[in-house]
């Protein structure tokens, strides 16, 4: 039980204090718009620019990016940026409509189906063990 008045008034700022667990923290949160899909794309090397070539452009808008705490999230210029681990990086706020997104998506999703349909096709010289080749002894 506290003792003098410094102590009890530490222990009730504590109370007040809303605890946050370890790994539940939003960094890299942005509030969604309709028709939009966002993300954070690394500020490295080209890679801002391959996605605007590839039909995102930079959000910015003046709003709160993940947790008021960390990171401190700042409008350079007219993009939204979030400071990276070591603060030598910087994530840029993207998004493209969700038309596109949808789109890209689907391809790459059919991309994907087709290896996995390739892997699973029977070859024409599997053996009923499925193994494929000789055995020698």
């Amino acid at each position: 039980m506290p003792d003098t008045k410094e102590e009890v008034k530490k222990d009730k700022v504590a109370q007040e204090r809303k605890r946050i667990p370890l790994g539940t923290r939003n960094v890299l949160t942005a509030p969604k718009r309709d028709g939009f899909v966002r993300r954070f794309v690394n500020d490295k090397g080209d890679r801002v620019q391959r996605f605007k070539d590839a039909g995102y452009s930079i959000v910015g808008d003046d709003i709160q990016v993940g947790d008021p705490k960390i990171g401190r999230p700042e409008q350079l210029g007219s993009s939204v940026s979030v400071p990276l681990s070591g603060g030598n990086q910087r994530a840029v706020l993207m998004e493209i409509p969700e038309k596109h997104y949808k789109e890209d998506y689907a391809a790459a999703q059919n991309k994907i189906t087709e290896q996995e349909n390739e892997m699973k096709r029977s070859s024409i010289s599997q053996s009923k063990d499925g193994l494929v080749g000789k055995v020698a002894f």
